[in-house]
């Protein structure tokens, strides 16, 4: 995936934080496609310290999985995967780089692409003061600009989540994500 230089370096100093990339557990959309037999491979996009990763290989040893991330897991991405998974992730991606991103995940991507979104200012930063979240933009924006990019794709299942969760230091905060499973209309 493109990333600046730059923003690979701010990244790098992200993850030397002990709670930056550590998500965990695999969504219940995700084990149901796992379950069903309709997923055999699948992108870990943007995989943080790999807790979801190491989840699915022990869960489900049977699936073929690459974990990416360009701090923890710099790998080759495969060329063409079942399901593009991705959680926290996009709205960290490089604004000028954003479409050209989703338009690969949608390439590689044969069958689902799952992306839990944060529409949220994030409790980081990034060395040069700007927040960790680069893209903020509410839902609905994500969703016109997934199926704007990728018409072939369908969504079949979304969900909003939103409110105030308190944090270790300073007052609670209001997050919002957008949680989208997308299904490739070639592929039905």
């Amino acid at each position: 995936m493109a990333h600046s230089k730059e923003y690979l370096e701010e990244l790098k100093k992200l993850h030397n934080i002990k709670s930056f990339g550590r998500a965990s557990g695999i969504p219940k959309l995700v084990s149901t496609l796992f379950e069903t037999n309709e997923v055999t491979s699948m992108l870990d996009f943007g995989a943080g310290k790999g807790n979801t990763s190491n989840a699915i290989k022990e869960s489900y040893p049977n699936i073929n999985l690459y974990t990416y991330d360009p701090v923890t897991f710099p790998i080759e991405l495969p060329k063409q995967i079942d399901l593009v998974y991705s959680s926290d992730v996009l709205e960290h991606v490089e604004p000028n780089l954003i479409d050209s991103t989703i338009i690969d995940l949608f390439q590689r991507g044969t069958k689902y692409q799952y992306h839990l979104i944060a529409c949220h200012p994030a409790k980081k930063s990034l060395s040069d003061g700007r927040n960790a979240h680069l893209i903020i933009e509410e839902p609905e924006w994500w969703e016109n600009k997934i199926t704007s990019l990728c018409p072939n794709w369908k969504i079949i299942s979304k969900n909003i989540t939103e409110g105030w969760n308190k944090v270790k230091k300073g007052g609670p905060v209001y997050v919002k994500k957008y949680i989208v499973l997308l299904k490739n209309e070639t592929s039905i």
